[in-house]
C-alpha cells in the first residue's frame, strides 16, 4: 500500500495513493480542484503532481514560487528550466509551500510517503513543551532528546511522527513522556 500522510495545521490525513494513478496537489480555487487539497496560502493552485508509472511513484514539483522541500532539499528544474520527477521511496518526507527556508511553521504542510502498511487510526499526544521522548511498540524502544519537527520514528508494530506541540501514533507503538518534577 502506498500512502501519502499530510499534517496540515495540526491535522492529519492518510491518503491512500494506489486508489488512482495520478493526482495534483495544490491549493484549490473555483477553476482548480486538485486532488489533494491544501489549504496554505503559501501553496500554489497547482502544486505538483504524484505519479504512478510503470509501479513506481513519482513526485514531480510545478517549480513554483514556494516551492516543495523533499528530503530536506529543494526540487530543481531540470535541463532546460523543465519539471523532473523524483522517484519516490518509503520514508520520503516533503515540505510545501516553505519558500527558501526549509522549515516546519504554520504555514508549511508537511508530507510522508510512506510504501508501508499504515492502515489504521492516527493517535495524537500532547507533547507541548517535552523534550525527552520514549517510544515503544512492545519490540523496540526509541529515545529521542529534542528530536526536530518531523521526525518520523518507525517500529516494526508501529510509527510515530513528532511535530513539536503534537505527535501522531500509530498501530502499536505508545508515546512514554518523564514526569516532570
Amino acid at each position: 500500500m502506498n500512502q501519502l500522510i499530510v499534517i496540515e495545521n495540526g491535522q492529519l490525513d492518510a491518503i491512500c495513493l494506489d486508489d488512482r494513478t495520478s493526482w495534483e496537489i495544490g491549493r484549490g480555487s473555483r477553476e482548480f480542484r486538485p486532488d489533494i487539497r491544501l489549504h496554505s496560502p503559501t501553496v500554489s493552485r497547482k502544486h505538483g503532481k504524484f505519479q504512478n508509472m510503470d509501479g513506481c511513484w513519482f513526485y514531480t514539483d510545478y517549480n513554483v514560487k514556494n516551492t516543495t522541500v523533499y528530503n530536506n532539499r529543494h526540487i530543481r528544474k531540470g535541463l532546460g528550466g523543465k519539471s523532473k520527477p523524483v522517484m519516490l521511496r518509503d520514508g520520503d518526507v516533503f515540505v510545501f509551500g516553505c519558500g527558501e527556508t526549509p522549515e516546519i511553521n504554520e504555514k508549511t504542510i508537511w508530507a510522508l510517503y510512506s510504501s508501508r502498511n499504515c492502515e489504521g487510526a492516527w493517535r495524537a499526544a500532547d507533547t507541548r513543551g517535552v523534550h525527552h521522548l520514549t517510544f515503544s511498540d512492545g519490540k523496540q524502544t526509541m529515545q529521542l532528546e529534542c528530536p526536530p519537527k518531523g521526525t518520523v520514528i518507525t517500529q516494526p508494530a508501529g510509527m510515530g511522527i513528532y511535530m513539536g506541540d503534537i505527535t501522531y501514533l500509530l498501530g502499536q507503538t505508545a508515546l512514554s513522556i518523564p514526569v516532570q518534577e
